[in-house]
């Protein structure tokens, strides 16, 4: 039977206009008229208000970066629309007529100060009904009479910002309103209005050539910059107005700001077509055109140019041009031959004095003739602009602080998480530095609207809920209470594998390490497997395989997996492969042969590990061994919910880099025994850069599952608790009338009865951090930490929680939102359970940050990337490929599908696999 194939989801919520998205909105923000329509009339309109808050654990105190606004304005404000004719083709036109002085000279005429957004909104005090001005941009330039620099700027009252309907939402005196949003767009452009005077905006982070910085390669440099948003938040109940500005370092990748052909040379080289040559004429060589038959084409090095595309520059001949000009294209025509499109061929009409006609004049001529410039590297292909203008490399300046937009490779990702980490006192220094700097008592649009925010970090009430015990085999149990730690020696495993191992094998080359080395480490990780349980009926097979069989990862597992077959004359039961380095591209091959070809189990060792053969490193295998063979690492002591069956779902979507022609890749996991210890996972292509799960992955990849349950526990679901990553608030009611319908829809199907569900976000992407008053040697939160209050939302079901104890950096805490809630258990008890939970995490010795069923989905998520079809995975590494975007190029295109898990395997693994937790 054919899988059925994947459209792009409808539409079906619009998102309202207005929806300012550098501010943190609660989910009903972006619910538009049919969102709103499908959730009336609907116990709970449209999410569940928090029952109460935790009483349990220990009552502590945590300082948050989110800073208290201590008054805000209840009085109206008038809002403008601000057109300009004939309308601009890009949007920094509109930035230059606001702040032409002949306008700002007709806005001082007014008692109060003007806020603008740079295009189309502007707010005030004054009350005016009309205001026009006829501009000229060439003014400022000397240039001015030329039509096209001519415009109409008109300035039309619209109404009025009522912000007491604010304060009425925040007091929960009234429900969200449009009105609500107006007052939040409003509130975020005054809070940004006097910072953007002194910094560059980016999203919602500031940034300035005097922030540190720390350069990642040639082309590259990180920047530290000043992260603020406004939000709601229940402040009211402590002293606040129900609003606070969310600060934290922010840290953005930009290109380095050098010379145009320095930006070029250290490109063609980074391509590594050349080698490393700061030689002019191998760049030349490597840009200039090849034939294509009769005619000629880009090389392949000039079109890898197109990622220099929108690079912002200045030009440095002429002192009195102040423009900041963005690359278009690189000039390229055929009929410019063999050499290119360079600043001797290039020609154009130039008028002469006294003369009736113009005289094509070439850009080398022109730039001697009218700058005095004589053009050292004329070979080069020259800039177009925007604009239609041509520039030569050489006489243009990358500026500073032009955002880098691409996938940063592994080099840069190690020296950028270098630069970011900071320890809670460093970043702490470093937030409270940047707070300093955005200098809230001088602003003086605050002021103008009566806007005051308390400079100092806020303490605010914690819970710090106890630890469970874990049990292992034999009775065993540990106790490690703060600390976020516990030893396995001398534990047995809760669960050993489910059958003897009696058919596996470790394979290497001959190339990655030796053969006595290699046979040293399967007898360490034997006595260390038996150690904790496993059980063992015969030793591995231990393969070297030639160098003609390692150059091709799909060679030596198919051979590997044949070998340890024919030499224990059994179906294997799992294969040991080691691996010289992490080489993502042979990884995800490696793991598509064993995953979809022979469906069978694999663990990856690193060969630097295996020489070691420490008994620590065999211990961290052995979990992951035991548990893709069947087996439970530990469970939690005592039942943290409730007697009835209950089924945990973690969903994550994971999406390609920006510009990828890859499908965004879906995965389920879900619990299949009663400790909610034991997942199965499923994978699946999800449409181009499409967030929620479609209804036939909700299907196919959930019926098995729930068979699977009823088969291990003998009886039907009764509770879900269905975890979903990586969801933006925009989103939550498309979880609500996609997921959850496709899912109660598939219970149905298969076990004729629906349970109760509950729907949990849960995001680690946010600003927030803590500070405790007492933390580990680090100064980071303990692992238990629970918040509820101040930080959160005035009204709903959410909260923070840090379950894990952070190795570097300043912890992160996960923030969890309760958007649907039938099994309504009551906050104790909810957070309990998933803080609890977050200590059978099957493969590590500390309690992880998420909980597992999120934690499995995005594993499972990654790994399902290599099951995608060769011909439509580009593999790691590869660099997005430039071009519209996937979504507006693919949206009514089928999505291809990937490998099924053991769909070319022997009769004895069918199936098996999917029955396993083979993604850790």
């Amino acid at each position: 039977m054919s899988t059925p194939t994947f459209r792009q989801l409808p539409a079906k919520f619009d998102v309202p206009e207005g929806v300012n998205k550098r501010v943190d909105l609660p989910p009903e923000a972006y619910m538009g008229e049919k969102a709103l329509e499908v959730f009336a009339g609907k116990k709970e309109e449209p999410f569940p208000r928090r029952p109460s808050y935790n009483t349990t654990g220990q009552a502590i105190k945590v300082q948050a970066n989110q800073f208290r606004v201590i008054t805000r304005p209840d009085a109206d404000v008038f809002s403008f629309d601000v057109a300009v004719s004939p309308t601009p083709k890009h949007r920094i036109v509109y930035e230059k007529i606001w702040q032409l002085p002949i306008v700002q000279k007709k806005l001082a005429e007014f008692k109060h100060v003007w806020i603008y957004d740079n295009k189309a909104l502007a707010w005030s005090k004054n009350t005016v009904e009309r205001i026009v001005v006829a501009v000229d941009l060439g003014e400022p330039e000397g240039r001015p009479g030329n039509d096209r620099n001519k415009f109409n700027l008109t300035i039309r009252n619209t109404g009025k910002i009522r912000l007491a309907l604010l304060g009425a939402y925040l007091k929960g005196a009234a429900s969200w309103d449009p009105h609500v949003l107006e007052c939040m767009s409003f509130l975020d452009h005054v809070l940004r209005q006097g910072a953007m005077e002194r910094f560059k905006l980016i999203k919602r982070s500031f940034f300035n050539v005097e922030s540190q910085t720390m350069r990642l390669n040639d082309l590259t440099e990180a920047v530290k910059g000043i992260y603020s948003a406004i939000r709601l938040n229940d402040s009211m109940k402590s002293g606040g107005v129900g609003l606070g500005v969310n600060v934290d370092v922010s840290n953005q990748t930009f290109w380095v700001g050098q010379k145009f052909e320095q930006i070029v040379r250290n490109f063609v080289n980074a391509l590594g077509t050349q080698g490393n040559s700061n030689q002019l004429a191998d760049i030349i060589r490597l840009l200039k055109p090849v034939r294509n038959g009769d005619s000629w084409a880009p090389s392949e090095t000039f079109k890898a140019l197109k990622r220099l595309h929108k690079l912002k520059f200045v030009t440095t001949h002429n002192q009195k041009d102040k423009k900041v000009y963005s690359v278009g294209r690189f000039a390229f025509d055929p009929k410019y031959g063999a050499d290119g499109a360079h600043a001797k061929k290039v020609t154009f009409p130039k008028r002469v004095e006294g003369q009736a006609e113009s005289v094509e004049t070439s850009i080398y001529d022109y730039y001697a003739e009218r700058y005095k410039v004589r053009l050292q590297y004329w070979h080069l292909p020259l800039i177009e602009t925007t604009k239609k203008g041509y520039f030569p490399f050489e006489l243009c300046m990358v500026e500073r602080l032009n955002p880098y937009p691409f996938k940063l490779d592994a080099s840069q990702t190690q020296s950028m998480i270098r630069f970011a980490v900071l320890r809670p006192e460093g970043r702490k220094a470093e937030i409270m530095s940047s707070v300093a700097n955005l200098n809230w008592a001088g602003d003086r649009y605050l002021q103008a609207f009566g806007i005051k925010i308390n400079p100092q970090m806020p303490v605010i009430p914690a819970r710090l809920l106890k630890n469970p015990e874990i049990q292992f085999g034999a009775a065993s149990k540990i106790d490690p209470k703060t600390s976020g730690r516990w030893d396995l020696r001398g534990k047995k495993f809760v669960k050993p594998n489910a059958k003897p191992l009696d058919s596996w094998a470790f394979i290497s080359d001959v190339d990655t390490i030796d053969k006595p080395a290699l046979q040293n480490f399967a007898n360490t990780f034997v006595t260390a497997y038996k150690s904790h349980g496993g059980i063992i009926a015969k030793n591995p097979i231990i393969g070297h395989m030639p160098r003609s069989v390692a150059t091709s990862p799909e060679r030596i597992i198919t051979e590997g997996y044949q070998k340890c077959g024919i030499e224990n004359q059994k179906t294997p039961q799992i294969i040991f492969y080691v691996v010289k380095d992490k080489s993502a591209a042979r990884y995800e091959s490696m793991k598509a042969t064993a995953d979809c070809r022979h469906g069978i189990p694999t663990q990856m060792l690193l060969a630097t590990n295996v020489r070691k053969a420490q008994p620590q490193y065999c211990s961290n295998v052995c979990m992951k061994v035991n548990a893709k063979l069947g087996g439970q690492t530990s469970r939690i002591v005592g039942d943290s919910f409730n007697k009835a069956q209950t089924m945990f779902i973690g969903v994550d979507v994971s999406h390609a880099a920006p510009g990828s022609l890859q499908a965004s890749m879906a995965a389920m996991c879900a619990s299949v025994d009663k400790d909610a210890a034991i997942y199965n996972a499923a994978v699946q292509t999800n449409g181009w850069r499409t967030e929620i799960l479609s209804p036939e992955n909700t299907n196919q990849m959930l019926t098995p599952m729930i068979e699977m349950y009823r088969k291990n526990n003998k009886a039907n679901v009764e509770n879900v608790f269905y975890m979903r990553d990586g969801v933006s608030e925009g989103q939550f009611a498309h979880v609500i009338e996609y997921e959850l319908k496709e899912l109660k829809k598939t219970f149905l199907e298969v076990q004729k009865t629906t349970p109760k569900i509950t729907v949990i976000v849960a995001t680690k992407r946010h600003h927030i951090r803590f500070f405790p008053e007492r933390g580990d040697r680090n100064g980071n939160t303990l692992p238990g930490t629970l918040v509820e209050h101040e930080v959160t939302h005035p009204h709903q079901y959410d909260f923070y929680l840090c379950s894990h104890s952070a190795i570097q950096g300043t912890a992160r805490p996960v923030h969890y939102n309760v958007i649907h809630d039938e099994i309504r258990k009551s906050p104790d008890d909810l957070q309990k359970m998933i803080y609890q939970h977050c200590y059978q995490y099957c493969r590590s010795t500390t309690p992880v940050s998420l909980h597992p069923a999120v934690y499995y989905a995005h594993l499972a998520s990654n790994r399902g990337r290599a099951h995608e079809p060769r011909a439509t995975a580009p593999g790691p590494g590869a660099q997005s490929q430039i071009g519209p975007t996937a979504t507006s190029a693919h949206q009514n295109m089928e999505c291809p599908r990937v490998n099924v898990l053991g769909s070319g395997a022997h009769k004895d693994n069918i199936g098996n696999l999917a029955k396993t937790m083979w993604f850790v």
